[in-house]
This record gives structure tokens, C-alpha cells and sequence, in this order.
């Protein structure tokens, strides 16, 4: 791997205890296009032991990991999954090429290069990582109080919704009192050479802790997802009868395994009780826990930026197929 140049600038971080390596622990990021990036690092395992998320996808072990005396070098394949008019596409960005290198205050610099096969790599710029917020401790479940309820969704409109990329297509109308996506609503769009991308929908208000319950509805093979503040995205896709997993239904998408599958099959409205509270996620699927009061350590893919302390929306995934949803209802922690 060759090694990256220009390291005359960057982002200075605060420093950790002399008794840590200045790498480990727990990172977070806006990327270059505005995406949620995330990291773990432990540089204690033999090799060095790094997962990361860029933008979509999930969290993966990053392979090829260096370690120098002040520095820690790893690549990452850059992917990209969407669904369009024709159908679900897969662009291969290139690689990503990561470069953290420590001061000799103890802080961290990132840098970051983008390459392609046969193609020269990007020049180096800096990439702004800082560590994750401190995770609360688990609250009591039990205790937590709620205000009233907020309806998300009318029935009527879409008002207080829009898409959380203003630039993609929208597949999202009401019907019968449901919001329903469907992204076929728009074949006549899907002519161009770079086919155009179906949005998510968003709420346009704001949310710290909160419950929230809803019904949904997926067709065979459907795929969706739930994001809390926009960050954490419980898993909504046609898994009936299938084994639990970080990614089916009821997940916290690549982090958080249900505990059952409490699945019903295709075309049958599902109902999700959701509470996230401290960092924390509990989720109730068609009357069963299946995750109790977990950690959430970090965004998942898809998020709208990594930054654990702040409130962020409602947001319900549809660059992926079909979906329905009604009875939309948030309730405010009162604290």
C-alpha cells in the first residue's frame, strides 16, 4: 500500500491517556459528501483490529490494516446500493484509502485518498474524525415518562415530510389514508445514463428520546427501514421464517441481532413499538421484544450525519422497494 503524501495539515483531536494508544477507541465523521462515517479501532488485537462504516452499508471489518510507529494505514472498497426505475444498482466507487497519524501532544490527524483500478489515486485531503460521544448508561426502561402523542402522519398529505435528498425521485404519495412508497411510480424518469435514484422521506421536525409506534407493510421481498434522529436504522424487510439477524426485521441494521424472528409474513401489516432513550434501543415487533434496552454504539448506514448528541428526525427508507406505513405516532421523553 503505497503511502499517503501532503501530511502538512489536517484535523488536530484531543488527546487520550499516554497509557492508550492514541488510536483506539471509537470515531465518528462526516464524509467528504456529506455522509456518516464511523469507526472502531483496537490496536491491541494481532493485526490491528479496525470496523468501518462509510456512508451506506454496513459495518464491515476493514482487511490490510498497518500499523507504523506513529501511524495506522487501511483501505476500504467504496460501494454504493440503490434502487432505481429498472431496479436495484450497485456502483463501485473505487477504494478508499485511510491514513491516521499521531502527534506528539497525543492527538490524531485523518487523511484521506480515493483510487480506482488503473486510475491514479485522488490527492490527499484531510478527513475531520473525532471521538464518538461517551455512551450513557442504560436507562430504566420501566421508568421513562412520555408526553403526548405526536401523529407524524396525517393520512391526508404529506405535510411535515419531505425527501432527505432533494435531488433524488420521490415514489412517496398517500393512499387511503397510508403512506406508501413505490418506486415504480416513475419508469418514464429512468432514461438517462445514470438512472435516478428514489428518495427516503424525513420528517421535518427534530427528536431527542422518544417512543414511537407504527404499522408496515412490505411486499415479497420488500426492504425498508426505520431511522431514529435520522442515525439508527431498525431493519423493516421481508424476513419471515427466516434467522435472526443483524440484518432482518427488528434489527438495529448491522449492530444489533433481534432476539427472535416475530416476523409475519408478506403483505400482513406489522406493528414496531420503538423506544430509543440514553443511546439506548428498544424494540417491540407485532407484540414481542426483540431487542431489550441495547447499546447503540454508533449510525448505521444510511445515516444523515454521525453525531451522537443530536436530536435528528423520523426517517423511513425507500431508495430500496415498495413499503407502507400508517399510524405514525411519536411520544416525547419527558424528562
Amino acid at each position: 500500500m503505497k503511502t499517503l503524501l501532503s501530511i502538512s495539515t489536517g484535523i488536530m483531536l484531543a488527546a487520550v491517556s499516554p497509557a492508550q494508544s492514541p488510536f483506539d477507541g471509537i470515531w465518528t465523521f462526516d464524509t467528504p459528501e456529506g455522509g456518516a462515517g464511523w469507526l472502531s479501532i483496537d490496536t491491541a488485537a494481532t493485526p490491528p483490529k479496525v470496523d468501518m462504516l462509510w456512508e451506506t452499508g454496513g459495518v464491515e471489518p476493514v482487511k490490510e490494516v498497518k500499523r507504523g510507529t506513529d501511524t495506522l494505514a487501511f483501505q476500504y472498497p467504496w460501494d454504493h446500493w440503490y434502487m432505481t426505475a429498472s431496479g436495484m444498482r450497485r456502483d463501485n466507487l473505487g477504494t478508499l484509502f485511510l491514513l491516521l497519524k499521531t502527534r506528539d501532544d497525543g492527538s490524531v490527524l485523518a487523511f484521506l485518498q480515493r483510487g480506482k483500478k488503473d486510475e491514479p489515486r485522488t490527492p490527499t485531503q484531510p478527513l475531520a474524525i473525532k471521538r464518538a460521544a461517551p455512551l450513557p448508561p442504560a436507562p430504566d426502561v420501566g421508568a421513562l415518562t412520555f408526553g403526548e402523542a405526536i401523529e407524524l402522519f396525517n393520512g391526508q398529505t404529506l405535510d411535515g415530510w419531505r425527501l432527505t435528498n432533494p435531488k433524488d425521485v420521490s415514489g412517496w404519495s398517500v393512499k387511503d389514508g397510508i403512506l406508501t412508497n413505490d418506486p415504480k411510480l416513475a419508469p418514464k424518469l429512468d432514461g438517462g445514463p445514470t438512472p435516478p435514484q428514489f428518495g427516503n422521506i424525513r420528517t421535518d421536525r427534530v427528536f431527542e428520546d422518544f417512543r414511537l409506534t407504527l404499522d408496515v407493510r412490505l411486499p415479497p421481498r420488500g426492504n425498508s427501514g426505520i431511522y431514529l434522529r435520522g442515525r439508527y436504522e431498525v431493519q423493516v424487510t421481508d424476513s419471515f421464517g427466516q434467522q435472526p439477524s443483524k440484518g432482518n426485521i427488528g434489527s438495529l441494521y448491522s449492530r444489533i441481532a433481534p432476539l427472535a424472528n416475530a416476523s409475519k409474513p408478506a403483505g400482513e401489516w406489522q406493528t414496531f413499538d420503538i423506544t430509543l432513550a440514553d443511546r439506548h434501543v428498544t424494540v417491540i415487533l407485532n407484540g414481542q421484544k426483540v431487542i431489550d434496552n441495547q447499546p447503540v454504539e454508533g449510525c448505521t448506514g444510511g445515516a444523515l450525519d454521525a453525531d451522537d448528541t443530536k436530536p435528528g428526525p423520523i426517517y423511513f427508507q425507500g431508495d430500496h422497494t415498495a413499503v407502507e406505513y400508517r399510524n405514525i405516532k411519536l411520544y416525547p421523553r419527558a424528562k
